[in-house]
């Protein structure tokens, strides 16, 4: 099958994985009109862009045979791997030249990547983003890229689309990888603590509402107290548009990190087993402000026993 709606001038930009959290970035660059070929496997995914007027392509290696720049953004490494490297992958595209990486992979597997596509002249951009899916709609992202100079500056007319707080830390793929894991295990971590102190306070008494009210004008507020709990657990919407399952993706890839490098990370560690247990509990599609009703509960399990 090949591209609908062939090309009329413009080199388009290529992007692939429109679920969650690619669909509101590839839609931002359809509305700043970019011209653009997307690519997913679910095809009802494909249709707003179709309407939009993008051109949809049946398999990555169609994308890299009509982009030069094609971003992914993807929900795990291997799925990442395969849409680069495997058959019909970007690596056999005739035209790409460098991939946007934003997806939350890991150091490892943004070596692999650049390792894999560099043979073909093709350059990663490791450029994760950071600001979740509500962010990513209205355009309110963080993007920290590493790569080449040139390479930056090829993507910068498609970054400044997609974030609107972009940093360029360093020339080296992977690097932005471990910032990124280590923005989102203090995420997790910062989650993980303010829940079971607000279920501690709460167990004394203290109304939910105004031991957040205390917190927020204190040393212990976080992006945690100061947002997710008020806007998700206080309000009982637990709908902050991200999985539980991807974040403990996250986690678990931090953890690993931080072995590679052979730095300690107790605290880490014990925040992540927090995660383990809750998706044991099956509650990989939750939510990720549901880790609160968890922590209460597995609290509660644990003064049972």
């Amino acid at each position: 099958m090949t591209a609908s709606h062939a090309p009329t001038g413009a080199v388009p930009v290529g992007f692939v994985g429109l679920g969650d959290m690619g669909r509101p970035m590839a839609l931002r660059l359809l509305r700043a009109g970019l011209p653009m070929v997307v690519c997913d496997r679910n095809p009802a995914a494909l249709q707003p862009f179709v309407a939009g007027g993008a051109q949809a392509a049946s398999t990555p290696r169609e994308v890299a045979d009509l982009a030069e720049l094609v971003v992914i953004c993807l929900p795990a490494p291997e799925i990442s791997l395969a849409v680069a490297l495997g058959e019909d992958g970007l690596r056999q595209g005739a035209r790409m030249r460098w991939m946007m990486e934003t997806s939350t992979v890991g150091q490892s597997t943004l070596h692999a990547l650049a390792d894999g596509l560099r043979p073909r002249g093709i350059e990663v951009l490791d450029a994760p983003v950071s600001g979740g899916p509500r962010g990513e709609a209205a355009g309110r992202l963080s993007c920290f890229v590493s790569a080449s100079q040139a390479a930056f500056d090829a993507a910068r007319p498609v970054l400044s689309v997609l974030a609107d707080r972009l940093f360029h830390i360093g020339t080296q793929p992977g690097q932005s990888q471990v910032l990124k894991l280590a923005n989102n295990m203090l995420n997790a971590a910062n989650l993980t603590l303010a829940c079971e102190m607000m279920h501690m306070v709460r167990s004394a008494g203290i109304e939910l509402k105004t031991a957040l009210e205390v917190i927020n004008a204190s040393t212990g507020r976080s992006r945690a107290t100061e947002e997710t709990l008020p806007a998700q657990v206080l309000s009982g919407a637990f709908d902050t548009g991200a999985r539980l399952d991807i974040l403990h993706k996250d986690v678990r890839l931090a953890v690993a990190e931080a072995a590679r490098q052979h730095t300690a990370c107790p605290a880490a560690t014990a925040a992540a087993a927090v995660w383990d247990r809750a998706m044991a509990a099956g509650l990989g599609a939750a939510d990720l402000s549901r880790i609160y009703e968890f922590i209460a509960n597995d609290t509660q399990a644990a003064k049972a026993d």
